[in-house]
C-alpha cells in the first residue's frame, strides 16, 4: 500500500500534470492507496475531479473527502482501493487554520473488512495534538484491523507521534533513516502509515519522484489471521 501527498499534482518543477502521479501509483503496485491534497473541480488542476480522474485510470474503486470548498471547487483527502470500499464518510477535525479531515473508508478484503484512514494534520503543534487525540478516539472504535495514513507534518520525536503509537503501531519504524520531504532532497519524514496489532509490516521503502513535493511511502502488510496458527493472509503489495 502508499500514502502520498500529491500537492494536487504540482511537481517540484511547478507544472501541474496528474498523469505523473498516475505513473507513480502504477509503479508502485499499490493495491491500497491514501492521498493528501487532491482537488476537485479547481481551476489550478484545470477543474479536475482527481480521485474519480485516478480511480479511473488505475482502476479502482475510490472515495473523496472535501475539507475545504471554493464555489464549485474542492480540496482534500482520496482513498483508491483494489477491493470494494463498502462504507465511507469524512470526518471534520478540530481545526485553527486550514479545515483538516479524516477520511474513514470500510474496505471488503477477501471474507473480512479493514478500516482504510487517511488524514492531514494542520501546522500548528497543539492543533495535531488536538487531531491526533481525536483520531485515536475514532481508530479504537473500530471492530476491524486498521490502517491510518497521511501527512502528519511533524516527526517521530513529535507528541502526536507518541499519541498515535500509543495505540496503533508505525509501520515504517524499521526504517531510521526515512525521508519524505521535500522531494527533490528529503530531510523530514512527515508521511507515515500506522497499523493495529492485526498487521505486520514485510517491507518499507519510497522512491524518488519529482511529480509532487512529497515523496510516497510504500509499506507491505501481511494480516494476521486470528486464529492459534497465526498464518498469514490477504497481502496488501507495497
Amino acid at each position: 500500500m502508499i500514502s502520498y501527498n500529491i500537492r494536487h499534482a504540482r511537481g517540484m518543477d511547478d507544472q501541474v500534470n496528474l498523469s505523473r502521479i498516475v505513473e507513480v501509483l502504477a509503479r508502485s503496485g499499490a493495491q491500497l492507496v491514501g492521498l493528501q491534497e487532491v482537488d476537485k473541480h479547481l481551476p489550478r488542476s484545470r477543474f479536475c475531479h482527481q480521485a474519480k480522474i485516478l480511480g479511473q485510470r488505475l482502476q479502482k474503486y475510490w472515495a473523496y473527502g472535501a475539507t475545504l470548498q471554493w464555489g464549485v471547487g474542492q480540496y482534500g483527502v482520496a482513498t483508491l482501493s483494489h477491493w470494494p470500499i463498502v462504507f465511507q464518510r469524512l470526518l471534520l477535525l478540530p481545526s485553527r487554520g486550514e479545515q483538516r479531515g479524516l477520511l474513514e473508508t470500510e474496505i471488503q478484503l477477501g471474507h473480512r473488512r479493514i478500516h482504510f484512514f487517511c488524514t492531514h494534520l494542520g501546522l500548528n503543534s497543539e492543533e495535531r495534538q488536538q487531531q491526533v487525540r481525536e483520531i485515536i478516539q475514532i481508530v479504537q472504535d473500530s471492530p476491524n484491523p486498521v490502517i491510518l495514513v497521511g501527512d502528519f507534518n511533524d516527526e517521530r520525536t513529535s507528541e502526536e507521534y507518541q499519541l498515535i503509537t500509543s495505540v496503533l503501531q508505525d509501520a515504517t519504524v524499521q526504517e531510521k533513516d526515512f525521508k519524505t520531504y521535500p522531494a527533490n532532497q528529503p530531510k523530514e519524514h512527515i508521511d507515515f502509515v500506522f497499523v493495529s496489532s492485526h498487521w505486520q509490516a514485510t517491507s518499507v521503502k519510497t522512491f524518488h519522484s519529482f511529480a509532487s513535493d512529497h515523496l510516497p511511502v510504500l509499506v507491505e502488510l501481511r494480516l494476521v489471521k486470528p486464529d492459534v496458527h497465526l498464518e498469514y493472509i490477504d497481502m496488501l503489495k507495497q
